[in-house]
């Protein structure tokens, strides 16, 4: 019950946050627009990254020797 109540609260607090963008000028709205570009760009990026050093850490770690090898 708290949780639910807590999880609406966080609910209304981000949509009050949120700027509301319908009365914007079209510079405004332009530069916008190239924000969530190259914040969809990063985003991209970012997992890739994330992704190519989660394979590295898998792939390259240290083992244990083995018992007959010299």
């Amino acid at each position: 019950m708290f949780t639910a109540s807590l999880i609406a609260l966080a609910g209304l607090l981000s949509f009050l946050v949120i700027p509301f963008a319908y009365a914007q000028s079209p510079e405004v709205s332009a530069e916008w627009a190239l924000f969530n570009q190259i914040l969809v760009i990063g985003i991209a990026v970012g997992l890739v990254v994330f992704g190519i050093m989660f394979y590295a850490i898998v792939r390259y770690r240290e083992r244990p020797p083995q018992k007959g090898a010299n």
